[in-house]
């Protein structure tokens, strides 16, 4: 970052951590939130004592690069031994790269911004991903404790991948049941909402147009929730009652030992408690939220590319597919709708493997053309702007200064943008017609399939008759 010498935000004191680690963690200098984050910078600080190199800022920012060139490497082979578990075919495996790789989040954030977790998060997220698939639950185990020092929901997300049942949950063979609940839900999310935006001043006189975006956002997302438990074909009366034949105590004792266990050592390694302060640290985190309508589904396609607009077109499918791979995938999908909903895209970077591997195993049955993954990786390229470049006159002074009126104009908006808590109205006014458009092509992709299929079937059914 062309400001503080390389680091912005939370890069502040994680470039501390990574001069000081070992100094500060006698200390009690950490607490619980930031245990949780702390393994990458901590490993470049016990290298740097190794081998006595000078921790100067710009040896720190070296240090992080290449960290994040080991852990993008080991991302990498985890990636192509998943896809050939998966047995995806080259234009599949490409795709799917694609994906994973070719965005904003790869490609950029972390080289302008090293300072951070987002990529060894993705990265053991594709770790995780590889041995969930392959069943190897000891090495996922390990994984997991690793990832738990670098993002606070990964512990969580393997323990539930590796202690709930992995038999397939059942799922209604046609449509779903009409059913009265995705309408009393959306009535009692929307009440929640609405009371919490006037407690929180999000609802003022003095804003109007605010105000406004604001309640269209509401019921924008009240809306989008409530149109995927209509879609959603599993069949949750079935699926617990499975759930409850399947699972047995003891594996519910190892599960919460196991997280509470971990929690303990987090709690016991951190010293400065004290400091944190959860009624702060939630109403940033709707203070965020709900800005403009459907900011969590642009901000998202800013950073991660394609693949927002095809898991919305492929959606009901990724969901079945999820029901295949048992519960813990269904759990695991929960958390990550959940954390979708929010516009900061870094909260799903430990969920994204797990839902290009639902879209890819989606897709496996229909006919994916080169054409498709030229056009797929071109616009993926061209939504990660990694050819942008942000070290010019004007960039530190505007991502410095905190002035809203600086940070909503150019050239701030160079990297903002891909942020969806942070991009500008006219930014999401633009995002949102890509997003659309997005959406429309990959419709229209999966008609032109069905059509597709539909004309070989009535070729073939005419030659067996003939």
């Amino acid at each position: 970052m062309p400001l503080n010498e390389g680091a912005m935000g939370d890069g502040l004191f994680f470039r501390e951590v990574a001069g000081n680690f070992l100094e500060d963690i006698e200390d009690g200098s950490y607490n619980v939130f930031q245990m949780q984050r702390v393994m990458p910078f901590a490993f470049v600080n016990v290298m740097f004592g190794v081998f006595e190199v000078v921790k100067s800022y710009d040896n720190l920012i070296r240090g992080m690069l290449i960290l994040h060139f080991l852990f993008l490497g080991l991302g990498v082979y985890w990636y192509f031994s998943l896809a050939t578990k998966l047995r995806l075919g080259d234009n599949l495996t490409i795709l799917g790269f694609v994906l994973v790789f070719a965005n904003f989040a790869v490609l950029k954030n972390p080289w302008y911004n090293p300072f951070s977790t987002d990529l060894p998060t993705l990265m053991l997220a594709i770790g995780q991903a590889n041995y969930f698939i392959k069943g190897n639950r000891q090495k996922l185990f390990l994984i997991s404790i690793l990832a738990g020092f670098v993002w606070p929901t990964m512990m969580l997300t393997g323990v539930l991948l590796i202690f709930l049942p992995s038999d397939p949950v059942p799922i209604y063979p046609k449509e779903s049941p009409k059913s009265f609940f995705p309408v009393l839900a959306s009535l009692v999310l929307l009440v929640i909402i609405m009371l919490v935006s006037f407690l929180t001043g999000r609802i003022e006189g003095g804003d109007v147009w605010g105000s406004v975006l604001h309640i269209v956002s509401v019921f924008t997302l009240v809306f989008f929730v409530f149109a995927v438990m209509v879609r959603n074909p599993i069949n949750w009366a079935l699926g617990f009652e499975l759930l409850s034949e399947k699972i047995k105590s003891q594996k519910i004792w190892r599960l919460v030992g196991i997280l509470s266990l971990y929690f303990l050592v987090i709690f016991l390694l951190s010293g400065s408690n004290a400091s944190l302060d959860f009624g702060t640290i939630g109403k940033n985190l709707i203070q965020d939220t709900l800005r403009f309508p459907a900011d969590f589904l642009v901000g998202h396609m800013m950073f991660f590319g394609f693949l927002i607009p095809l898991a919305l077109a492929f959606f009901p499918r990724m969901i079945k597919e999820s029901a295949k791979l048992g519960m813990g995938m269904v759990a695991v999908s929960f958390f990550m709708f959940a954390f979708a909903l929010h516009p900061e895209s870094r909260l799903l970077l430990a969920f994204l493997p797990f839902m290009a591997v639902l879209l890819l195993k989606s897709v496996r049955r229909y006919r994916i053309v080169n054409k498709d993954v030229i056009v797929i990786t071109l616009i993926n390229l061209l939504i990660s702007a990694f050819w942008l470049p942000l070290n010019l006159p004007g960039m530190e002074t505007a991502l410095g200064s905190g002035s809203l009126e600086l940070m909503n104009g150019f050239p701030a908006q160079r990297y903002l943008m891909h942020f969806g808590h942070l991009f500008s109205f006219e930014v999401y006014g633009v995002g949102a017609l890509v997003l659309v458009s997005l959406l429309v092509l990959s419709w229209k992709g999966k008609v032109r399939y069905k059509r597709e299929e539909y004309v070989r079937g009535k070729s073939y059914a005419s030659r067996s008759v003939h």
